[in-house]
């Protein structure tokens, strides 16, 4: 039954399953996913727990290397990360206590703390490892930790993790409009922004959550924004393998307003809606034709910066969307 405890899974050192968690990335279409899934039998549907410590460290990227910070702006840094993930734990905790499965929404970049995200922008910095443990947990040095973000493993293998990804020539650029409006001189080689213009990050906790996933009875599935827009089928197979209730996924909602200026922009979208728009999807758009437009926006030098992550992060896009859940043999 959708939104159902599930018991101890067979192997007993595998966690018990606390809810699905839906693995984004900045303007993937994610907040429609979440809409449409807003009523589902038996789960608690939450919001970002750690986008505030992410994105604050996004901002802190052109600083400098983490390494050769004072210590004090060190631990202010990394106390947002542990802070955040306390409200993680905090809304997994209180969806036992209702008695309910977890419906937890994440950009997978932020699954990253802030040690991870200064090293993948500086590669060769050596800051101070992050670790973060679970409430209640053993706390030595026998403790696992094999994914490549911050979250310990215990954690995500509780989750089932469905990864929603979007065609880059569409996500990326969407993220620098969406930076603009509040941070008008962003371009694709500001650190905070070239940040965020990759798949990397998916791809790694896709390939983790495959290889380690089987302990804990997990699949990791992969859901592209199209499929999400388009294919009813794709949605109803994919509730299917995951727990969720096909039959609750929502098509019409009401207009939003959210007060925070920040979330209000990445928001604009959905909160404007009360269905799935028409013509967002990446069928019948190339890379050609959209790098003219993104000339006319920004100038030559940023189109080819965006054309340049774009094409850099195919490999990964393709990688994932050949993955995909697609409702093949599904009746919408």
């Amino acid at each position: 039954m959708p939104g159902t405890l599930q018991p101890q899974q067979p192997n007993g050192d595998a966690p018990q399953r606390r809810g699905v968690y839906l693995l984004t990335h900045p303007r993937s279409a994610s907040n429609l996913f979440q809409t449409m899934m807003a009523k589902q039998p038996g789960y608690q549907n939450s919001g970002y727990k750690l986008f505030d410590a992410g994105f604050t460290t996004l901002l802190e990227l052109d600083k400098g290397k983490l390494s050769e910070w004072s210590e004090e702006e060190q631990e202010k840094l990394y106390d947002s990360f542990r802070v955040a993930f306390g409200k993680l734990e905090d809304e997994l905790d209180d969806c036992a206590k209702n008695g309910k499965q977890a419906f937890v929404k994440e950009h997978t970049i932020f699954l990253s703390a802030p040690d991870k995200i200064f090293q993948s922008i500086y590669p060769d910095d050596v800051p101070p490892s992050l670790t973060v443990h679970q409430r209640n947990s053993p706390q030595n040095a026998e403790t696992v930790h094999t994914n490549p973000t911050s979250v310990p493993d215990n954690l995500l293998l509780s989750l089932q993790p469905i990864f929603q990804i979007r065609h880059p020539m569409l996500m990326f650029p969407s993220m620098l409009r969406a930076q603009r409006d509040w941070k008008p001189d962003a371009r694709p080689r500001s650190l905070y922004c070239r940040a965020t213009l990759t798949l990397k990050h998916s791809r790694a906790l896709y390939d983790w959550y495959a290889k380690h996933g089987d302990k804990a009875g997990i699949t990791p599935r992969v859901i592209d924004a199209d499929d999400i827009m388009n294919n009813p089928a794709a949605v109803r197979q994919l509730c299917e393998q995951t727990g969720l209730s096909a039959d609750d996924v929502q098509y019409e909602w009401e207009e939003r307003k959210v007060e925070d200026p920040l979330m209000a922009r990445f928001l604009s979208t959905i909160n404007a809606s009360k269905g799935i728009k028409p013509g967002l999807g990446a069928e019948g758009k190339t890379l050609e034709a959209e790098k003219k437009k993104w000339v006319e926006e920004w100038g030559e030098e940023d189109a080819e910066d965006m054309a340049r992550f774009v094409s850099e992060a195919l490999p990964d896009y393709e990688y994932l969307h050949s993955r995909r859940t697609v409702g093949e043999g599904v009746k919408a």
